[in-house]
């Protein structure tokens, strides 16, 4: 986790926890998938989660493997309820 919700964590703790710590290691929070793919080849992580990415992007995986912009999520509408900000994002359009 490289973050937190309320600002109280201020640094990145996934080095100290790969030092620590042997298993299977996955690391969230505001990761790219740049950060993600270069994070994972160097070993750092073995995996890295996107939550709310998905959320706003339910074809995240195609996304990144086009390398096409990400809807930004609307935080107003994150787990309020009814469908607005879970199935009106729009998807990747291919051709």
């Amino acid at each position: 986790m490289r973050a937190d919700f309320f600002g109280v964590q201020k640094a990145d703790v996934m080095p100290v926890a790969r030092e620590k710590y042997k298993g299977v290691l996955v690391g969230n929070m505001g990761y790219s998938a740049d950060e993600a793919e270069a994070a994972i080849a160097a070993g750092k992580l073995d995996a890295v989660a996107f939550g709310t990415a998905f959320l706003a992007n339910p074809d995240l995986p195609a996304r990144i493997r086009a390398k096409t912009p990400l809807n930004a999520p609307d935080s107003n509408t994150l787990y309020a309820g009814g469908a607005k900000g879970y199935t009106d994002y729009p998807t990747l359009q291919v051709a």
